[in-house]
């Protein structure tokens, strides 16, 4: 068998004789089934150490990406050869229904992210160096089905949750974490820019590695936004005075807003929050700020997510009350349940189950993160040392009270013995 040195010597003499434009299949092919037949310790499948220049390099280049959408579309060069080691690029390129043309469009993925997923498949180093980039990296690595890209993002990504970012982050994770199909939320861009899963089954790849890689970049997601929920839960009052605030869905605030462990130090500022988005979104919808059109872009669900009965009757009447959000009757409930003289009346909408919502304690007991990078397992670390020393406290009293309870048994018995002796 040829030596790596020589196999390589000759694919570069190959591609010089052709011009350098365009290698053939079967050189190629031949070098990754001498080459990728191994797997590296990390699981990694091993590629040639000279075969890193080929990113960013035209050499041998048989495919160009445009990445983007106008005026800021990337160009890229790609080699079939190292992309199809991806199931995803491998449907793309190599499936029935491969696209036979030499310049591929993608439109619906960053191209500084797209940089990043050629890096990772190229095997050159991957740096994310903002949040912003490593959540569009995220979303590529999602689409292509690149798992170690995914835990590279969501390292980082828990490593830089701050009061300033995790909204931002939470936002964007809920797309991985409630199942949402990546491709039909981009139906309108006229075609998609990956093969569809169906495509992909079809391929090279068995169904049962693409099944275990969702699932376990969906877990990886929703790690992460629980790190998101937790953050959120020991800032609240930091966190909801954010302007992001008023970027979030009606559904993402109102997940934020119902949690019981949300630690907010009082509910008329979640109140204040809340009516805020619901101007700030009539606006963004072209509404009139009508209480009937604030009362349809809130929803029930949102309004009654605050803990009304929570309030001091001062803070409902200075907040709630004079919002026009609620009408006479509801009001009169909710002011009388607060002020312990609960009025006859009924409302729709304040229904018994409503009440007893509205009335129940937000627990603020802490839970642990989840460890996902140095921020979050040092979180555990200190609480697993808080709770050591809580128990060891707790073991030297009990260790002590027996000691005594002994002492006390043991002096008894003397008097007892004394007694029969005398």
């Amino acid at each position: 068998m040829e030596s790596y040195e020589l196999c390589i010597e000759n694919f570069e003499s190959y591609l010089q004789i052709n011009g350098c434009i365009k290698a053939e299949r079967d050189v190629e092919e031949k070098l990754c089934m001498m080459f990728h037949s191994g797997t590296a310790t990390d699981g990694k499948p091993l590629l040639p150490k000279r075969w890193d220049s080929l990113f960013d390099n035209e050499a041998g280049s048989d495919v160009v990406f445009f990445v983007g959408s106008e005026p800021d579309m990337w160009r890229f060069p790609g080699h079939r050869s190292i992309l199809c080691n991806n199931p995803v690029f491998r449907a793309m390129l190599e499936g029935p229904f491969a696209n036979t043309e030499s310049k591929i469009v993608i439109q619906d993925v960053d191209g500084r992210a797209f940089d990043h997923l050629l890096r990772y498949l190229y095997h050159e180093n991957v740096q994310l160096q903002s949040v912003d980039t490593a959540l569009t990296t995220l979303y590529a690595a999602n689409k292509y089905l690149c798992l170690e890209l995914v835990d590279i993002c969501v390292k980082y990504l828990d490593e830089h949750i701050t009061t300033d970012t995790v909204l931002q982050i939470y936002q964007h994770l809920r797309f991985y974490s409630t199942s949402v199909n990546i491709e039909d939320e981009n139906d309108h861009l006229g075609f998609p820019s990956a093969p569809s899963l169906k495509e992909i089954e079809e391929s090279y790849t068995s169904k049962r590695d693409i099944d275990k890689n969702e699932k376990t970049m969906s877990q990886c997601c929703t790690s992460l936004l629980h790190n998101c929920y937790h953050f959120i839960d020991m800032h609240a009052n930091e966190v909801l005075c954010e302007e992001s605030i008023e970027d979030l869905t009606r559904d993402a605030l109102y997940d934020i807003a119902k949690r019981d462990t949300l630690g907010i130090s009082s509910e008329s500022i979640l109140f204040s929050v809340v009516e805020k988005w619901c101007n700030r979104e009539c606006k963004r919808c072209q509404l009139q700020l009508s209480n009937d059109n604030r009362k349809i872009i809130l929803g029930d669900r949102l309004l009654f997510s605050i803990r009304y009965l929570l309030m001091s009757s001062e803070e409902f009447l200075y907040g709630p009350m004079q919002s026009g959000l609620f009408d006479q009757i509801e009001t009169a409930i909710i002011l009388g349940h607060i002020l312990k003289h609960p009025v006859d009346g009924m409302s729709p909408r304040i229904t018994p189950q409503i009440l007893d919502f509205l009335k129940r304690s937000r627990c603020t007991e802490p839970y642990s993160p989840i460890p996902l990078s140095t921020r979050t397992k040092r979180k555990v670390t200190n609480k697993s040392l808080v709770s050591n020393k809580f128990t060891s406290k707790k073991e030297k009293k009990k260790k002590n009270d027996d000691q005594e309870s002994e002492s006390k048994c043991f002096n008894y018995t003397l008097n007892v013995l004394a007694s029969i002796f005398d």
